[in-house]
């Protein structure tokens, strides 16, 4: 067998890497259009190929994106299309393609990376820690009565072609205040939330768009489709199928939901990417009727850059942290770290000298503070699991640091 080649593919290789890419998510390349719009998210120039001569059986990509993070936002390096083909494991490929792919990020003053993990087991040996997590929750609309002290506001539907003008603003509000949102351009709502070719559809409707006018105007958007079914008794059984609910009003997100839970011949309704805090629950009659039929891992976070990284988040409260940070894969950040956060404000320095490693207040691998990095991570919990290793005073006040009181979330898969 010929050596492995890593390098990016041209103009001319990029349907096959597009094929190479999709395949290795055990699907087919839908025919309409679905390379342009891919290599208008991915271009040539930002893709990771293994050539076996001129096969590739491996895939990266990166993807320029600008992610929230307590206080603020932060350019973070995409990883996305990873695959290896079957016939190349446990061959290195996998441990290359990620190392010149964080190598790169960090040439390109990234100073955190982030992906969706297909595989949750596959990521954190990279250092790469769960930061945001999801539901995806079901219900039944007609079970689904609103507490009476809710009130209950009209909406409107829009064209989904007319629909980006409308619901980008609002998207951008909570972006701005939601850590693990990243922001979006035209070019990735046209390929990606808004795009309705065939190949989207899978045997559901078009996508429907429905927005709330709060006294301002826009204030909360809902993208869904359908999918019809009848029941055994003839009773039409169809379901919802959430993309995406965004609302920066309580009153947008009541009126939303209201409207979703009562579409003719769809009582059922399912939304897959529910933050985990959805206040849902609490403004019906029966709680138990809004049914969490998963929690998943969503955007993995690892810091490469771990300085500039703390120093660009806020905390809510203050204090001072000396740690030890392990992070096999990429022994450059590894090191002890000095923190100091006064009015929320980080400022960390890494220690230097021969006894830089002595009189740390605890270690944790690069992973968990990748997991602890948005707000959402319990450092208790991984203190009990032997991943963060210290004292437990010193857990208190990382968890205090580090954590929110709002969990983050990350709007969609890339």
């Amino acid at each position: 067998m010929a050596d492995i080649v890593y390098r990016p593919v041209t103009e001319e290789e990029y349907p096959a890497f597009a094929k190479a890419f999709v395949e290795g998510f055990s699907d087919d390349v839908p025919g309409d259009g679905f390379v342009d719009s891919a290599k208008a998210m991915l271009p040539p120039e930002r893709t990771l190929a293994a050539f076996d001569g001129d096969e590739i059986v491996g895939t990266f990509a990166g993807l320029d994106l600008e992610v929230t993070v307590p206080g603020g936002h932060l350019p973070m390096e995409g990883t996305t299309v990873v695959t290896v083909f079957p016939t190349h494991r446990r061959m290195g490929l996998m441990n290359e393609m990620m190392r010149v792919h964080l190598d790169t990020a960090v040439a390109n003053g990234y100073a955190i990376a982030g992906l969706w993990a297909s595989e949750s087991s596959l990521y954190g040996r990279y250092g790469y820690g769960a930061s945001t997590f999801s539901n995806t929750v079901k219900m039944v609309g007609s079970r689904i009565r609103f507490r009476d002290e809710i009130e209950i506001g009209r909406v409107r539907r829009v064209d989904v072609n007319e629909a980006l003008n409308i619901i980008s603003p609002i998207f951008d509000d909570v972006c701005a205040r939601t850590p693990g949102v990243f922001a979006r351009d035209d070019t990735w709502w046209q390929a990606g939330p808004l795009n309705d070719a065939d190949w989207t559809k899978r045997g559901k409707t078009s996508r429907r768009v429905v927005v709330h006018d709060g006294p301002d105007g826009p204030d909360g958007y809902v993208i869904y489709r359908q999918q019809s079914s009848e029941a055994d008794d003839g009773h039409a059984n169809g379901t919802v199928h959430i993309s995406e609910l965004v609302a920066a009003s309580d009153r947008a997100h009541t009126a939303l939901w209201h409207y979703v839970t009562h579409v003719d011949g769809c009582p059922n309704v399912r939304y897959w990417n529910s933050p985990i805090d959805d206040p849902l629950a609490m403004k019906v009659v029966a709680p138990r009727r809004v049914s969490i039929a998963a929690t998943f891992d969503a955007l993995w976070i690892v810091l490469l850059d771990v300085v500039v990284a703390l120093e660009a988040r806020t905390y809510e409260r203050d204090g001072s942290l000396r740690f030890s940070v392990a992070s096999p894969f990429r022994p450059e950040a590894e090191g002890v770290y000095e923190m100091v956060v006064n009015n929320g404000v980080a400022s960390v320095e890494r220690a230097t000298g021969e006894t830089y490693m002595e009189d740390a207040d605890f270690e944790l691998d690069i992973d968990v503070l990748g997991a602890l990095y948005l707000g959402g991570g319990d450092a208790h919990a991984y203190a009990s699991g032997s991943r963060v290793r210290g004292d437990a005073t010193s857990v208190a006040l990382l968890h205090d640091l580090f954590h929110t009181a709002r969990a983050p979330w990350c709007n969609e898969v890339f």
